[in-house]
């Protein structure tokens, strides 16, 4: 019990030591024309700005202030990776899922996990399109 706890702790303190080396600041503002799904929260249709700090994603309808805040993964990678700031959202009729977020900065971008909704989704109902908006 004592050996897990101080594993833990290391672990835990490994973890905030390392976060700021792979540390990520950055902003973008894109106009999302349809209602869409970011990690468990439903949001509107509208201009949004993103921000990524690290592996945190948080988006905001500048209009309507509705706020949702994510952890993410790092994706992609490589000198021949499209570095253009945009969003990615995963199609399944008439439902939107936000898959990825790259702030144009790195060559990494930020890829969100699916939630339960998608992956039962997904069973039934392949994707059909994936939509990708250019950040203005």
């Amino acid at each position: 019990m004592k050996n897990s706890k101080l594993m833990l702790s290391a672990v835990f303190a490994m973890f905030v030591v390392l976060t700021p080396a792979f540390a990520q600041t950055g902003a973008i503002r894109v106009s999302v024309p349809f209602a869409f799904t970011a990690g468990k929260r439903t949001m509107p249709a509208g201009d949004y700005r993103v921000t990524v700090n690290g592996s945190f994603l948080q988006l905001m309808n500048v209009d309507a202030k509705a706020v949702s805040n994510m952890m993410t993964n790092y994706t992609g990678g490589g000198p021949n990776e499209n570095q253009a700031p945009r969003l990615v959202f995963h199609c399944y009729g008439s439902h939107r899922y936000l898959t990825e977020a790259w702030v144009g900065e790195t060559v990494l971008g930020h890829e969100l996990a699916k939630s339960s909704a998608e992956r039962e989704l997904a069973r039934s109902t392949p994707a059909d399109q994936n939509i990708i908006l250019a950040a203005r």
